[in-house]
């Protein structure tokens, strides 16, 4: 029943489902959202394809376009947290999307080449003023810390977090600031999986593999 369930929603997940093209032009905007997926096997987590270990999500600041992704990569500036054994100041931070190396207070590989076929963008369709207002309460936690310990807020009246980690994050500031649940299941933990397999994104290119 579990792999006729999965399979069901991998269906309704794939009507709503682009794949970008080599060689053709590609645009990542303010506010897009970019995920790796998590492994299927975590519980409670929606089931995505091609997920490893914990996945990651990351909001894109300043976007860019071009014909060769994994160098918008490169230009792009995003919004994480991530949980690399670096010092609290680098835990949650303004990085580019792609930056090669092993010093994790400046480097981020969660979308390296390697995982090509493997990435989402997810674009919801919302007015650039409600964007710029998650965006804005995204920042305004730069210096807190990452922590996977930390619970989500599922009440109407925001609370003061200081510890989040990458999904968390995006899940308070929509849910906080528009009201929007980006928790697709409505679990304990947001995943990955979780927001890519959100109704946010079931329109026209709301979902894209890069």
């Amino acid at each position: 029943m579990r792999i006729k369930l999965a399979f069901f929603g991998f269906f309704l997940l794939s009507t709503f489902l682009a794949y970008a093209q080599d060689n053709a032009s590609f645009e990542f905007k303010r506010g897009d959202i970019l995920v790796k997926p998590n492994n299927n096997w975590l519980p409670g987590t929606e089931f995505v394809e091609n997920g490893n270990n914990f996945g990651h999500a990351v909001i894109v600041l300043k976007g860019a376009k071009g014909d060769n992704v994994e160098e918008l990569l490169k230009e792009i500036v995003v919004f994480e947290s991530h949980s690399r054994d670096v010092s609290e100041e680098y835990q949650i931070r303004e990085v580019r999307g792609f930056v090669e190396g092993a010093d994790w207070r400046i480097s981020n590989d969660s979308f390296k080449p390697k995982n090509a076929g493997k990435r989402y963008r997810l674009r919801a369709e919302l007015p650039p003023e409600k964007m710029d207002a998650v965006i804005e309460y995204i920042l305004a936690q730069d210096n807190d810390v990452s922590s996977w310990r930390s619970i989500k807020n599922t009440s109407n009246v925001a609370k003061d977090k200081h510890y989040w980690y990458c999904t968390l994050i995006l899940y308070q500031a929509f849910k906080d600031v528009l009201g929007i649940d980006l928790d697709a299941n409505g679990g304990l933990v947001v995943f990955p999986n979780d927001v890519i397999r959100n109704s946010l994104f079931d329109h026209k290119n709301g979902r894209v593999v890069f």
